[in-house]
């Protein structure tokens, strides 16, 4: 009897261990590994693609640190204005893009630092899918986007279609790119990350 309730408690407390390591393994979220036009960090292009990437635990918290000491430190970039009655002067302005500028070019360097050879391509190939459906969808939406002009509902209608149309063609590109376990990962990140979106929201 008490080796058997001592197996439980051993047993109870593996799993709890165990339990509490999943807890803690770091994730790498909504990071912005991507690029659009206009700008060069962008956050996921569409749910999970992050996963993809198959970073390891030790990458991931290298990547959460290079942020942190870079465009989410402050003191770095400066801390927003938010009051619109207080005024910024242009030098203030101009020295805080520029801060801002480093910020991300510290980041852009310590990311390509952190990343193997075959992530920083895997990269390079997504953006250029990416880059690749929305110039084309762009060329097929223009002129009826063009004769729409003045029809809000109808603008509203084929801007959502466009990116639909820019999503699915998207999905489709990747499935030409990933390797068996990169697509596994996306999948089962994307499913989890769509899932997370649907619940309620706490209220404050």
């Amino acid at each position: 009897m008490f080796r058997r309730l001592s197996f439980l408690v051993i047993a109870s407390l593996c799993l709890a261990t165990l339990a509490e390591a999943q807890a803690k393994k770091p994730a790498i979220g909504n990071f912005p590994f991507w690029s659009v036009p206009k700008q060069e960090f962008a956050d996921q292009l569409v749910p999970g693609l992050n996963a993809a990437l198959l970073l390891s635990d030790e990458q991931i918290v290298k990547l959460q640190e290079a942020r942190r000491e870079t465009i989410d430190n402050e003191q770095l970039r400066g801390k927003k204005i938010k009051d619109p009655n207080v005024t910024v002067s242009d030098a203030e302005r101009e020295a805080r893009q520029k801060a801002t500028q480093e910020a991300y070019a510290n980041l852009r360097t310590k990311v390509s630092n952190i990343l193997t050879a075959e992530q920083r391509t895997l990269i390079e190939q997504i953006n250029a899918a990416h880059l690749e459906v929305s110039k084309a969808a762009a060329e097929e939406f223009a002129v009826q986007l063009t004769s729409a002009k003045g029809n809000d509902d109808l603008q509203k209608s084929l801007q959502q279609q466009k990116r639909d149309r820019i999503s699915s063609n998207f999905k489709a590109k990747l499935e030409g790119i990933f390797s068996p376990n990169q697509k596994a990962a996306w999948e089962k990140a994307a499913t989890e990350e769509l899932a997370n979106a649907a619940k309620p929201k706490p209220q404050k």
